[in-house]
């Protein structure tokens, strides 16, 4: 089936719904995938015999109906998506399409390249992701592959989640020498304080803010994206923030009647980069550079903000 640009461009937030995981707060939650140790050694037997042992696996995310989202490496370094069977029999290297015709291969595929291109490393290559498999072929007494399997679920490292952050889409509040960036959800209440918390510092720190959306799936997605593609994203972020009912722990900003593709891809690759990076979601998540010079990140609303951010690299 062929998709028009646009087409798939406004179906990117279907990849929030189906590729990251679910939370109903701002908690952190593994996900189910990386929890189930079957599920990962099928992948990787699979993933192994269908590329001849010259791809690993990196994670797994829940998918439609059961399925299991599949990314894994290529010898080349080539990040692709692949869907496995719910008890991990088989392997899906071409499109999942829905009955509304909306490719979810495809949209997964999109916001990794998006994430990769941000980081060191060969650039993704284009085609399905089922093309860089050969014929399969069932392995006798194949011998072990040279490198190890990277283990399911690893983590970025934080040099490559602070390099990522600095290139993804985020709106700068404050002016002062040192800088943070923090992935935070419309919706999040936890967010909410800690921009408050942060008001005080506005000249002496610069907070890159990173819209994701997730929290309360397309409400949070259409409000970050809104935001971010609004004419003045700075009054757009502080009036969702000013304007937030804790009550119902909900953003003020009004979802936009028009969402801008790009603004909405922006968001959910921000989104499936934090999943990436971390391995769950949670909001606030901090990354910056230390006054030691190695990169940090911190989950959550810190017990102490003036600490950590005495320890921010000025």
């Amino acid at each position: 089936m062929q998709l028009t640009s646009h087409v798939v461009g406004r179906m990117v937030s279907v990849l929030v719904l189906v590729l990251v995981f679910g939370l109903s707060a701002c908690h952190r939650k593994e996900s189910p995938g990386l929890s189930n140790a079957g599920l990962q050694k099928s992948a990787d037997l699979l993933i192994g015999t269908l590329s001849r042992n010259t791809a690993t696996v990196v994670r797994l995310y829940p998918g439609p109906d059961g399925l299991v989202g599949v990314i894994f490496k290529t010898k080349e370094g080539t990040m692709r998506v692949v869907w496995m069977t719910p008890h991990g029999a088989a392997i899906v290297p071409g499109p999942v399409i829905t009955a509304a015709g909306q490719d979810l291969t495809g949209i997964a595929q999109q916001a990794i390249d998006a994430v990769s291109k941000t980081l060191p490393g060969p650039a993704p290559s284009s085609g399905q992701a089922g093309d860089i498999f050969p014929k399969p072929t069932i392995p006798s007494e194949s011998p072990a592959p040279k490198d190890a399997p990277a283990p399911v679920g690893k983590k970025m490292s934080l040099q490559d989640f602070l390099t990522m952050s600095r290139h993804l889409r985020s709106i700068a509040i404050g002016s002062g020498p040192r800088e943070i960036w923090v992935y935070f959800d419309p919706n999040c209440i936890f967010c909410n304080r800690l921009y408050a918390l942060l008001k005080p510092y506005e000249t002496q720190v610069k907070t890159h803010w990173i819209p994701v959306g997730f929290l309360k799936k397309d409400d949070s997605l259409k409000k970050a994206t809104g935001i971010l593609q609004a004419k003045n994203p700075v009054r757009a972020f502080r009036e969702n923030e000013d304007r937030f009912d804790t009550g119902s722990e909900e953003g003020g900003y009004p979802i936009p009647s028009d969402i801008s593709v790009s603004a909405e891809r922006a968001v959910a690759t921000s989104t499936v980069g934090l999943g990436q990076a971390t391995g769950e979601l949670a909001t606030p998540t901090i990354v910056f550079e230390g006054t030691d010079g190695k990169p940090h990140s911190v989950m959550g609303l810190p017990e102490d903000l003036r600490k950590l951010l005495a320890e921010v690299k000025g």
